[in-house]
């Protein structure tokens, strides 16, 4: 009896373990941490000093490329608009998870720009995987009839791709930058993904646009970031010291006398090489501090108009009847001093009619 509830005991206790590491706490807590702050770009989103009805997912910074005057004047190398993308937005694909994402774009026009964050306390040495989603739209004019449902058409190159700068520099032309593979993703959203090694406690993560043509729409949408480390530092091993040989130990002695030789010199051992210390790694100046937007406010919220009613339609008066000219004592008003009138006209045309015959 005792043996059966050993074995049932045991067995109870196997299921339990089984279930306690496949449990999805249990491979959750095994997946390696985001290091970046607001991967999904929702609120709070910051105004952008400067530019009128442009916000930004805080702590990401936009950057944008500033072209000549002549340029600009021939629309390249614009400043784009940046705000977030709802769900709202038609064709109700422009946000991948959560409640926003983050675009920026431009109306007949190009631009080289982005955004970026800068990540700290990370070891140098550590091996570090950036994985983002983004999309565009690109339109050459909405007139032909071909971008229905807000989808591309003839679209423009859109040159999309994301970096790590591992000494955590802010100028995305620097040749430090690990960039991935460039993608147009049209209408629809696409991985990307880049591996780099850190070489400071301070590393940058870069999404980089630019749309080659002066298309009336070019957008860009991102969401969904993560900044993880894939690999550790490799730890510096010493070599293990060389065996020194043990010294010669002389034979014994015997009975029989032997002519005495003279002992030959043992020879000291062979030197060892030193053993090389570990190598300090050289000494990383970090990155200058980058300073952000003053204040973090979150966007206000709109408030729409009051609903115009419209006052009632106001009646037109009526038009006052035009006053009567009152009738004075010598007008011919009333009707009998008409026919008297007429009598008298007609007896004078009468006697003149008689005159003239009896001439």
């Amino acid at each position: 009896m005792s043996r059966c509830i050993m074995r049932v005991s045991l067995c109870l206790a196997v299921v339990v373990w089984v279930a306690a590491v496949l449990s999805p706490s249990a491979v959750v807590a095994q997946e390696p941490k985001n290091l970046l702050q607001n991967p999904g770009f929702e609120l709070p989103h910051v105004a952008l000093i400067g530019k009128e009805n442009c916000f930004v997912a805080a702590p990401w910074v936009a950057w944008w490329r500033h072209g000549s005057v002549e340029e600009q004047s021939l629309g390249y190398l614009l400043a784009p608009e940046y705000k977030g993308s709802t769900r709202a937005d038609f064709p109700g694909n422009r946000v991948r998870n959560g409640d926003f994402a983050q675009q920026w774009f431009h109306s007949f026009g190009n631009f080289e720009a982005g955004v970026l964050q800068q990540v700290g306390g990370i070891t140098p040495g550590s091996r570090l995987r950036l994985d983002w989603w983004a999309m565009s739209w690109s339109c050459d004019k909405e007139s032909k009839g071909n971008c229905e449902g807000a989808t591309s058409g003839d679209p423009s190159p859109m040159h999309l791709r994301i970096g790590i700068d591992p000494t955590g520099g802010t100028d995305y032309n620097s040749p430090q930058i690990v960039w991935s593979d460039e993608q147009n993703a049209y209408d629809a959203w696409y991985p990307f993904s880049v591996e780099a090694v850190a070489a400071s406690s301070t590393v940058t993560v870069f999404f980089y646009s630019y749309p080659e043509y002066r298309s009336q729409d070019n957008n860009v949408y991102i969401d969904d970031a993560s900044l993880v480390v894939v690999a550790p530092p490799p730890t510096a091993t010493r070599r293990p010291a060389t065996r020194v040989p043990p010294s010669a130990t002389p034979a014994p002695a015997t009975a029989t006398t032997v002519p005495t030789e003279t002992p030959t010199q043992t020879p000291p051992p062979p030197t060892e090489p030193p053993v090389p210390t570990d190598t300090t790694p050289p000494t990383y100046t970090p990155a200058p501090t980058y300073t952000f937007a003053p204040t973090y406010t979150d966007v206000p919220t709109y408030t729409p108009p009051p609903t115009y009613t419209p006052q009632p339609a106001v009646a037109p008066t009526a038009t006052p009847p035009s006053p009567t000219r009152p009738a004075s004592s010598g007008s011919p008003s009333s009707p009998v001093l008409l026919v008297v009138y007429g009598l008298v006209v007609g007896l004078v045309l009468a006697l003149l009619f008689t005159r003239r015959k009896s001439a």
